[in-house]
């Protein structure tokens, strides 16, 4: 089993949320206005910093989550050549997970 950590620009959220829908994830833990700085930039809900993140905690099986990760890589490339080659703010990790109770 695996737990994917999705950061993303609060921007994204709906494009994100139709690539759990396409990839039948039905269960998820989502927290808003998450700030942060990165490759992209900082988002801090601020003046000096505008925009905020969001993030995504799912715990998937092996294979739906490669499943999953690939639909990530593509979305990112497609929306990075669309934007001429920016960088896109969206990072997935991918953590061990063992669900104890």
């Amino acid at each position: 089993m695996k737990m994917l950590l999705i950061v993303f620009r609060e921007s994204l959220e709906e494009e994100i949320h139709g690539l759990l829908q396409t990839h039948n994830v039905k269960a998820f833990t989502e927290l808003h206005k998450v700030g942060g700085t990165g490759e992209t930039g900082a988002a801090f809900h601020s003046f000096s910093w505008p925009g905020v993140n969001s993030m995504i905690l799912t715990a998937l099986s092996d294979d739906e989550a490669k499943r999953l990760v690939e639909g990530f890589k593509m979305f990112r490339d497609q929306r990075a050549q669309q934007q001429h080659g920016a960088k896109i703010p969206l990072r997935v990790f991918v953590l061990p997970c063992e669900q104890l109770v």
